[in-house]
């Protein structure tokens, strides 16, 4: 009997083809990693579910044609299905990244990124779940008594009532600007900011990207 592959199995779903074959020969370059299928489409990869052998990552394309990389999602989300999602994208908007963290998707890399920077998003979301540059590591060597408690409890007590309110309507599928946060929080804009800027620098967050992801990351909102 042939022995077992250690190799990680990776899907690709994208519609260009050349794109398609450089991510292959890179990815089984660079790490312990086989494509094991390719699609040009959403629907052609969600049609051919479930999928032998089975994946341990999706390396997808946001913008496909007949159905978009969000959508796809969706459709994974109810069908309750946990494959872990890197996203390829050529897009900076901070909406869809938000968006896409919200669907459950576990990183986004820019198409032009470098070697290194696939190696590290592929390792990174494969060892610890995610990946995403904005994300926060927190340290509990400051306070001795934190350890006997959960990193998302010690954060959680790190926010003041105020601000676990802004978070809440941050990571609120409504997408409320902070305009409306300010609004809902009858408060002025400029104490908004004031609760995000507070926030930013406590843990070291640069972006509302950075906000959403670091609610999730430490799974506040079962909190908030």
């Amino acid at each position: 009997m042939a022995a077992k592959s250690n190799k990680k199995n990776i899907v690709l779903v994208d519609d260009h083809v050349i794109i398609r074959n450089g991510l292959k020969e890179l990815i089984e370059k660079i790490g312990p990693y086989r494509i094991s299928a390719q699609f040009n489409t959403g629907s052609a990869f969600l049609e051919a579910l479930p999928l032998d052998p089975a994946p341990d990552l999706i390396l997808m394309d946001i913008c496909m044609p007949g159905m978009n990389g969000d959508q796809v999602m969706q459709v994974l989300n109810e069908r309750n299905i946990k494959i872990p999602v890197l996203i390829l994208t050529l897009s900076e908007d901070e909406e869809l990244v938000i968006r896409l963290f919200r669907l459950g998707v576990r990183g986004y890399l820019k198409k032009d990124c470098t070697a290194d920077t696939m190696e590290e998003a592929l390792n990174t979301i494969l060892e610890k779940g995610f990946y995403h540059n904005d994300f926060l590591t927190f340290s509990l060597q400051t306070n001795p008594d934190a350890v006997k408690k959960s990193e998302r409890e010690v954060v959680y007590e790190r926010l003041t009532n105020r601000e676990r309110e802004f978070l809440k309507l941050v990571c609120d599928e409504k997408e409320y600007t902070y305009d409306q946060i300010a609004h809902r929080m009858i408060v002025s804009v400029r104490t908004v900011d004031g609760y995000r800027e507070a926030i930013f620098e406590r843990f070291g967050i640069r972006s509302k990207t950075g906000l959403v992801l670091f609610v999730l990351k430490h799974r506040l909102m079962e909190l908030l």
